[in-house]
């Protein structure tokens, strides 16, 4: 927020507490000395911010390296969030039955600060599992349930945001989600890629992600509509790529139920028939 359009009523403390959780948010762990600079804040201003989030619940400090880290505190806070706007509760009947159909995992995702983050998930029954964190963000671009999301924004909106990097990306690992990094051989090396990937989403309806974020891992996702149309969130089947099985096969198989069942979902948010 600028200067200008701060209101009668702003308080800066406030303002500070929230940077300093985004910022935690950002890099999961960080010494107040790490906070300070990245911050451009006083030691002192810091310690203070912290030691007061920390005794309400929000922060929590490694014994060992002295560093702080958002509590999971925020995740509840996160649940009860979704849980308002009757996401999770309206997807979850609809994302069993798909489950138990397909005998895959199936995941449900939101778009947040442009990137994805899942919200709920039914386990596959198969042997091969991915661990796929609830509440964590993740890459959008290299994702089908990231690239079903950003399809919904206009192009020049993605283009703002993306920036080509021209450095290797590492699973969990903190790193700007909006920089194209490569995970895999497979994941778009830059916007243009990107861009040309989610148009063809559009056209189709929905997206997949053939390894582009973890090796040996197809996904195909599908979009959730709201009342108003837009995609307020995305549904994936994720199954593993099994040496001998045609894959594009399997995915038209997959597409034949998890597009009606996104849809059912779409429908008891209020999106018209």
């Amino acid at each position: 927020m600028r200067k200008n359009d701060r209101g009668p009523g702003y308080v800066q403390s406030i303002e500070r507490a929230f940077s300093i959780i985004e910022m935690l948010k950002l890099h999961h762990e960080l010494s107040i000395s790490e906070l300070g600079s990245l911050l451009s804040l006083d030691r002192s201003t810091v310690h203070r911010l912290l030691a007061t989030l920390r005794h309400l619940g929000y922060a929590k400090q490694d014994r060992s390296t002295l560093k702080y880290s958002n509590s999971l505190k925020f995740f509840d806070i996160g649940n009860s969030a979704l849980r308002s706007l009757g996401l999770t509760e309206a997807a979850r009947p609809f994302m069993k039955e798909l489950a138990r159909e397909t005998g895959e995992g199936v995941n449900l995702a939101v778009l947040e600060s442009y990137c994805v983050i899942y919200i709920d998930k039914i386990e596959s029954q198969a042997t091969f599992r991915i661990n796929l964190p609830l509440g964590n963000y993740m890459p959008a671009y290299c994702t089908a349930l990231g690239k079903m999301l950003l399809s919904d924004l206009p192009e020049d909106e993605v283009r703002g945001v993306f920036q080509n990097c021209g450095e290797p990306g590492v699973r969990g690992r903190t790193f700007d989600h909006l920089k194209i990094r490569r995970y895999t051989a497979n994941t778009p090396p830059n916007i243009d890629a990107l861009c040309a990937t989610l148009a063809q989403i559009r056209k189709q309806g929905y997206s997949t992600d053939d390894e582009e974020y973890i090796e040996g891992l197809f996904c195909v996702a599908a979009p959730v509509r709201n009342h108003s149309g837009a995609v307020t969130a995305a549904m994936s089947v994720a199954l593993p790529r099994i040496v001998g099985v045609d894959i594009q096969e399997k995915r038209q198989e997959i597409l034949e139920k998890l597009l009606p069942a996104s849809q059912k979902v779409s429908l008891v948010l209020g999106y018209p028939a």
